[in-house]
């Protein structure tokens, strides 16, 4: 999820509680339940496509509705690469527990051994960089940056540019003393993977996780167009929002999101990180442990935040919201219960894709209250 605005964040819960309660579950009933509620919500947020995946030891499901290509009428396609946004966030929120466990950095450094000249950073540190609690300002609020993001998407920065945006922008609070979603915590992350290790972050992430995970269409791009089989993205009508017409916005240019939401992927390779991530497979005990120290938000009582992690009602993953696509990635430790959501648009008004996972979550588990406020 790339964030664009606090607000967008969490625009996602609307939904309370519901369903039935039984000792025993019909998974024919939920089944018809979860196709019905997709469907449902292609029409209600006229989007043009939702992909679905949920997997848990007693009920697996995929669904695909709607279009992947307006222009040909291609329909969504369960294996369509697609733009993760801010799930970015959490490779290189694991890069860097990476170096920690190397010696390479503590999370409790300072910013300012790395970054003096960021201002305040001798009262800034790492974990506050991860956790969104550093007070760091959001660089897509840059009208300038905003107008790239959404408008001009093939504009290029380069990340010392975001970096000096960043410095000039107004904190959001002190360090520590409240939280706030911004990309500018994780641009400086990014340039911090490449201070410390001599390599681009790109490198970096592949060969610490796309490689070792055997992802087979997971990448961190460095140029604006896909390849491969991929699905379109798109936003409302830039000029006229108030009709159903939308805009193609699938090319955009990576450095303007960079280690803050660059990075494609695809369901299956999600599957598999959504898995590694949860369960800490690419990092020491110690900084797993580290990485699910959750703080509030104060956004919502069931939205947390760690290093590079959200929790959300008790699952734990992240979303992406990147111009064209959104994207929510979660997984249950406790149920073991996957569900990924894909919708093939995004833009200035945020995104649903977190707003369809709390409906399928609680038609899963009609007992549970997972997003209780």
């Amino acid at each position: 999820m790339i964030k664009v605005r606090q607000s967008i964040l969490v625009l996602i819960f609307f939904f309370s509680a519901s369903g039935y309660l039984s000792a025993q579950k019909d998974y024919s009933v939920i089944r018809k339940e979860i196709d019905h509620s997709v469907d449902s919500l292609l029409i209600l947020y006229k989007v043009p496509g939702i992909t679905v995946e949920i997997n848990t030891p007693e009920f697996t499901y995929s669904k695909t509705t709607g279009l992947g290509d307006i222009k040909t009428g291609v329909r969504r396609n369960l294996n369509d690469k697609i733009r993760i946004g801010s799930i970015t966030k959490t490779f290189v929120a694991t890069v860097i527990l990476q170096l920690s466990d190397e010696g390479k950095l503590k999370i409790d450094d300072k910013l300012s051994r790395f970054y003096p000249d960021y201002p305040n950073s001798e009262n800034i540190t790492i974990r506050q960089v991860l956790d969104m609690t550093s007070g760091i300002p959001d660089y897509i609020d840059d009208s300038v940056v905003t107008k790239s993001f959404f408008y001009d998407r093939l504009d290029k920065y380069t990340p010392e540019e975001i970096y000096e945006i960043t410095k000039r922008m107004k904190p959001y609070f002190p360090p520590g003393t409240a939280w706030h979603y911004s990309n500018g915590n994780y641009n400086i992350l990014g340039m911090l993977i490449e201070k410390l290790t001599g390599n681009k972050v790109n490198a970096e992430i592949e060969n610490r996780i796309i490689k070792p995970l055997g992802l087979k269409n997971t990448s961190f791009p460095l140029t604006p167009n896909m390849d491969g089989q991929y699905s379109h993205g798109y936003m409302k009508n830039e000029f006229n929002k108030t009709n159903d017409e939308i805009t193609d916005v699938t090319v955009i240019d990576p450095s303007i999101t960079w280690a803050a939401g660059a990075m494609i992927s695809d369901f299956d390779d999600l599957k598999i990180y959504s898995e590694a991530l949860a369960n800490g497979s690419m990092i020491s005990k110690s900084a797993q442990s580290e990485r699910l120290k959750f703080v509030k938000t104060g956004v919502t009582d069931f939205l947390e935040y760690g290093l590079g992690i959200a929790s959300v009602g008790g699952f734990i993953g992240h979303n992406g919201g990147i111009t064209g696509y959104n994207t929510s990635m979660y997984l249950h430790p406790d149920l073991k219960a996957q569900i990924l959501v894909s919708v093939n648009e995004f833009g200035e008004d945020g995104g649903v894709s977190d707003k369809i996972f709390s409906v399928i979550a609680e038609k899963l588990y009609p007992e549970k209250s997972f997003f209780k406020e």
